[in-house]
């Protein structure tokens, strides 16, 4: 990482330029402007932010389980929709947490991000490994038309005939609907809206073309855990 310090930066009124065209600075310039204490990792904060999620956790679902079925319709039913809202926003907190294990941000050590990052991002449904490594190509390759892993730009050429339609407040509402709930099990399974590859891409198969050699077990790993966290969800569910 760098090491901080200042950088020079032109008045904004003097970068002016085409957005295809470099920017009169570099990564490393931006690195070198942030303080150096912002590259250090505390585990003991990293841990502190995931234990404050999970004590919410707790008390959100004790609160909805133990209050809600006593209240009268249709009170009940929009208690039910709130609880979700706000259960899945502290869980979405959980699964950026895990996020940050896989681009190695929660602590100095290796094993305790891919531990803690395995266990959380497998209780979410996501398979941690598999993800850390297509996801940290896609920052390595963001907006690129060739080599990103997720959310490629599309062409002119490539645009749908449809998509003007949906060019307003409605159909921006429905896209975002679909994107929300189906877009990340579709990509996940089926690669779609990810960057063409030759064969079957998906992040469930560790002899996809998404990943080498090295990292096929690790994609085995992730597989198991998802199992693991369905095959308990299941038991739950019968319970």
């Amino acid at each position: 990482m760098g090491a901080g310090g200042r950088m020079s930066v032109p008045p904004s009124g003097s970068l002016k330029r085409v957005p295809i065209s470099k920017p009169p600075f570099s990564l490393s310039d931006i690195k070198r402007a942030i303080p150096p204490h912002c590259f250090k990792r505390s585990l003991f904060r990293s841990f502190s932010y995931l234990i404050y999620d999970l004590i919410l956790i707790s008390i959100f679902y004790y609160v909805a389980t133990t209050y809600i079925n006593h209240l009268p319709q249709p009170l009940s039913s929009v208690a039910w929709a709130v609880y979700w809202a706000v259960q899945g926003c502290v869980m979405t907190g959980v699964w950026v947490i895990a996020h940050e294990c896989g681009h190695h941000a929660f602590s100095d050590y290796q094993w305790v991000d891919d531990t803690v990052g395995l266990i959380f991002h497998s209780s979410l449904l996501v398979p941690y490994f598999s993800w850390k490594y297509s996801h940290r190509r896609h920052h390595s390759n963001t907006g690129s038309l060739e080599r990103d892993e997720v959310f490629v730009p599309k062409k002119r050429s490539a645009v749908r005939w449809w998509a003007k339609y949906l060019d307003n407040p409605p159909g921006r509402f429905i896209t975002l609907t679909i994107q929300l709930t189906l877009g990340w099990p579709l990509y996940l399974m089926f690669n779609l809206a990810g960057r063409p590859y030759d064969g079957f891409a998906c992040h469930y198969n560790p002899y996809g073309p998404i990943y080498n050699d090295r990292e096929r077990l690790q994609i085995y790993v992730s597989d198991a855990g998802v199992i693991a966290v369905t095959c308990f969800l299941y038991r739950l569910v019968s319970a």
